[in-house]
């Protein structure tokens, strides 16, 4: 339990350093300092730097997981595909946004060298299914889905370059997802599926 409670420790303060510094602007020993140890002790919990950012990676993937079984499950009773996919995809453009380091960590290839363990990957593509899931279920699937993606990702984008902390773009993405999937369900998409922004 003491092992494990280092090892929170280290990536907690891994994290903040990314954040006040850039994502990997930190050394060992700075590290060190911040938890109280000699950077050569960090080496018995991590056998390198890149060790410390799979376990970051690992735990962003596992946050994003979590936030997306909680949207889903608040929208178990709606019985609308289209509201959920709607839903869904704002939820993770705001956990996108919500945290500009642990954007760059999960979703853009920041950190020369670093690629995900085993473990770490599987629990991404996990989040990923999870993410795209209600979209499959309306029949979306590749390449639609490349489309999808690059808007997500061109609102995300947009949004912590232009107006960190606001919602400029933000506050597109549920008309972004609609136009969407309007273009790709014209027949499903009959009607307008009216839905309210999620905080």
């Amino acid at each position: 339990m003491r092992r494990q409670a280092s090892i929170d420790e280290i990536v907690a303060e891994a994290w903040e350093l990314s954040r006040s510094n850039g994502l990997g602007n930190f050394s060992m020993r700075e590290l060190g300092d911040r938890v109280g140890m000699r950077a050569q002790s960090l080496y018995s919990y991590f056998a390198s730097k890149l060790e410390i950012f799979d376990a970051m990676f690992l735990q962003g993937n596992e946050q994003l997981l979590e936030t997306m079984r909680i949207a889903l499950d608040a929208m178990e009773d709606e019985g609308d595909p289209v509201a959920t996919s709607v839903t869904i995809v704002d939820t993770f453009v705001r956990f996108c946004t919500s945290d500009p380091i642990r954007y760059q960590l999960l979703f853009q290839r920041t950190v020369p060298g670093f690629v995900p363990s085993e473990h770490s990957y599987a629990v991404a593509q996990e989040a990923y299914d999870l993410s795209v899931g209600p979209l499959r279920a309306l029949g979306i699937d590749d390449p639609q889905l490349d489309l999808c993606t690059a808007v997500v990702a061109g609102l995300v984008a947009q949004q912590i370059s232009n107006d960190p902390g606001g919602d400029r773009w933000v506050r597109l993405t549920q008309q972004a997802t609609s136009m969407l999937l309007r273009e790709f369900l014209p027949d499903v998409l009959s009607h307008t599926h009216s839905t309210r922004s999620t905080t």
